[in-house]
């Protein structure tokens, strides 16, 4: 079984999962500090919105792994959606937090990037799995 560029991008929302587990700043995860009292409710729900798109974007990779066809214009409204919660609240806070940030962060900036890379190869490619 041969895996598509557009699989393995949907796979590589579990970077992105992985990363909002682990300490993203001042030893706190995602969640921790979504739900802690520093945090504005925009970057709630941001924080929210990365987990959330990133469970759903790995999610429509399971689903294409069972040969299963969904459009391609899915696949980019999920990246989209996940990288803007995660790129606008940060751009937005790094004078606040940008000395805090820990390994977290730039583990989701891996997987958007790797998910980035992989999505437009299976474009180039136009693959339709």
């Amino acid at each position: 079984m041969t895996l598509s560029f557009r699989v393995i991008a949907k796979l590589c929302f579990l970077i992105v999962i992985v990363g909002f587990c682990m300490p993203m700043a001042c030893d706190a995860n995602g969640f921790q500090i979504a739900s802690g009292d520093v945090a504005t409710t925009e970057l709630s729900l941001a924080l929210y919105g990365i987990f959330v798109f990133a469970v759903i974007g790995f999610l429509i990779g399971v689903i294409l792994l069972l040969k299963k066809n969904l459009p391609v214009i899915v696949d980019w409204i999920v990246i989209a959606a996940c990288i803007l919660c995660g790129v606008i609240p940060f751009y937005r806070n790094m004078s606040n937090y940008g000395d805090f940030y820990q390994s977290g962060i730039y583990i989701i900036l891996v997987g958007y990037g790797l998910i980035l890379v992989a999505q437009i190869i299976s474009a180039v490619r136009k693959e339709k799995r």
